[in-house]
């Protein structure tokens, strides 16, 4: 997905969370600008991603399965960027897209272990603060400039 986003809902909606980066990052962002402004679906828009396999969201994704289910557990049970509703119907739709995962995967030993260890963790802990995930880097001046909980 492509994005062009107002710099006055960054400032009333916060950041994306570091955090959420690599799985989930674009989904729980934008549907936390989407709760409090106006979004466009243009067609057009065409952007590279570099998935596994080309325009496949439900590929194999190896070691990677434990941040999709890790960050998952954060955006249904910690963010605000959902409705009830709307956590319910994407809460089911994961868990069947994940059931198909493991069922289809070819290492389905290292999905199991993502699925734990991502549970696990995502209850335990929500995701940190920008400035706590980005401290020691070139942007840590710039996350503090913007800081803002998310909406």
């Amino acid at each position: 997905m492509s994005i062009l986003i107002n710099a006055e809902a960054v400032r009333e909606c916060g950041l994306p969370m570091a955090d959420y980066f690599l799985w989930n990052d674009d989904f729980e962002y934008t549907a936390r600008l989407l709760r409090h402004h106006e979004g466009l679906y243009v067609p057009a828009s065409r952007v590279r991603h570099l998935t596994r396999a080309f325009g496949d969201s439900g590929a194999d994704p190896g070691p990677r399965f434990y941040q999709e289910v890790r960050n998952k557990v954060w955006l249904f049970t910690r963010s605000r960027a959902l409705t009830r509703w709307e956590k319910l119907i994407y809460g089911a739709s994961t868990l069947r897209r994940w059931a198909h995962t493991l069922r289809t995967s070819g290492n389905r030993r290292v999905l199991s272990r993502g699925l734990r260890t991502g549970l696990r963790d995502g209850l335990r802990a929500g995701p940190r603060a920008n400035g706590r995930v980005l401290a020691g880097t070139p942007a840590e001046s710039d996350i503090e400039a913007l800081a803002k909980e998310p909406a």
